[in-house]
């Protein structure tokens, strides 16, 4: 039998590690992560470094708090509810962090496709007359972006779009950029990370098969938009 295309290549016979150097005693960018980093570096440095490849201190820290304004969801919120659904229908832990996973990934690429015509503003901090398509919605969220500028310190000087009034989720966006997350896909996974913790525990807060507790009688709606 004649062998195909895929047959006759010579493919390589191991996985290369672009990251992660695997094994016993594992490195992140180089980085020894039992004897280096995980004795020395919070969470939100490891996360940094694997993605930029840079540890930076001041970022670290930066994007600590960025995640941790951005962990707020609920059951009101489609990931979450969708999570709270598997675990309500006897779904193991795998399927209801899968169904989290999904359902916030998804969540953050809409929220990054909402900013991606400003993402390069906010990196130079100058928004160029965009700003009052981003503005803050109620005065809580105002009050929110403050206690955001707040708690970023001096690292703040390296977020300048946030002296705007922006929404929160345009602030957030803002930080991880001054920490070096430029890339798109590094934007989305920040949000996702940082909320999936807080989905999963809502779901688990669920009891299977507890659905005289489901709200079914939900007010009534209408469906909006174009006709397709």
């Amino acid at each position: 039998m004649k062998n195909g295309t895929v047959e006759s290549r010579d493919w390589p016979s191991t996985l290369k590690a672009k990251i992660v150097r695997p094994g016993a005693s594992p490195a992140v960018q180089g980085y020894d992560l039992h004897e280096d980093l995980a004795q020395h570096y919070r969470f939100a440095d490891i996360v940094l470094l694997a993605l930029t490849g840079e540890l930076d201190p001041a970022a670290g820290t930066a994007l600590d708090v960025a995640l941790r304004f951005a962990c707020g969801t609920s059951v009101a919120d489609a990931p979450t509810h969708a999570a709270t659904l598997a675990k309500l229908c006897g779904s193991r832990v795998s399927g209801i962090a899968s169904v989290a996973a999904t359902g916030l990934a998804e969540q953050s690429r809409a929220i990054l496709d909402e900013h991606e015509r400003i993402i390069s503003r906010l990196v130079i901090g100058s928004l160029n007359g965009m700003a009052k398509d981003f503005v803050a919605r109620s005065d809580e969220e105002r009050a929110a972006v403050a206690a955001l500028r707040s708690a970023l310190g001096p690292f703040v000087a390296r977020v300048p779009a946030i002296g705007y009034d922006i929404r929160l989720d345009t602030a957030i966006i803002a930080v991880l950029l001054g920490c070096g997350l430029r890339q798109r896909e590094h934007l989305e996974i920040a949000f996702t990370l940082a909320r999936l913790p807080i989905a999963c525990a809502e779901a688990f807060a669920a009891q299977t098969g507890a659905f005289k507790e489901y709200a079914m009688n939900t007010p009534a709606f209408v469906y909006t938009g174009a006709a397709t």
